[in-house]
């Protein structure tokens, strides 16, 4: 009887896993597709240039968390976001801040949408702006395909 009861109990959290799990799957948020031309910051990690995979992994959040991946799945990057206005874009594009040779990774904007997704800038981001200035930075758009 014992083990009918835990055998029962097993397959009804197993069930309730899935389908937490396909729901997930089918809430999944925006993705987007760009070529990054140089080796760029995210939070406190260095990533490659490449092709990369942008998507929404919360996408009913107040703030996104963004995954960004390389096409070679060898390099990945999570940052959380907060929405802020932008004028509405005919393209989807990636931002990045550039101080020197760092690039750092700023915002994403879907086409279409009028705000875009911010991230705060990191604690290398800030470092290097006061070693620079603050005047040295400059913006850098990398259209998402």
């Amino acid at each position: 009887m014992k083990r009918h009861l835990n055998t029962l109990t097993a397959i009804v959290m197993l069930v309730g896993i899935l389908t937490v799990s396909a729901r997930a799957q089918s809430a999944s948020g925006q993705r987007m597709t760009a070529n990054i031309p140089f080796t760029f910051n995210v939070g406190s990690k260095s990533l490659p240039a490449g092709r990369y995979t942008i998507t929404t992994l919360n996408p009913t959040s107040d703030r996104k968390l963004l995954q960004l991946r390389s096409a070679d799945g060898r390099s990945t990057a999570m940052v959380l976001t907060m929405r802020v206005n932008a004028k509405t874009s005919d393209e989807t594009k990636l931002v990045f801040r550039r101080y020197g040779d760092q690039y750092f990774f700023a915002q994403a904007q879907v086409a279409g949408e009028q705000s875009s997704l911010a991230t705060l800038k990191s604690r290398a981001e800030r470092a290097q702006e006061r070693a620079l200035g603050a005047r040295r930075n400059t913006l850098v758009t990398v259209i998402a395909e």
